[in-house]
């Protein structure tokens, strides 16, 4: 078995498919995590206003989605999180000034 191996001779369009799909998740992954945790920073670190870290995250998101080439699944996932950091922001300002 080991004797029929010629090296360069197997076909390793499934392994680079893989890996290439692995890699598109990590960035996708890791640059979604980078921008919550630069939201959550400039609120509750820096002291920001909940929608101006909201608008700074978002306009560091679309460039890093630009320079990055991300896909349509990106751009949703930037417009879910923005949909939920308004939600909460605008449920915790009720709820303050209740």
């Amino acid at each position: 078995m080991a004797e029929d191996y010629t090296r360069g001779q197997m076909d390793i369009s499934h392994h680079k498919a893989t890996y290439d799909a692995v890699m598109k998740v990590s960035v996708f992954i890791s640059v979604l995590l980078g921008l919550i945790v630069l939201y959550l920073t400039l609120v509750f670190g820096a002291g920001m206003n909940w929608i101006t870290a909201l608008i700074a995250s978002l306009i560091a998101g679309a460039l890093t989605g630009f320079a990055l080439k991300q896909g349509a699944r990106y751009w949703a996932s930037l417009g879910l999180l923005a949909v939920i950091a308004l939600i909460s922001g605008g449920v915790t300002l009720l709820l303050a000034s209740a």
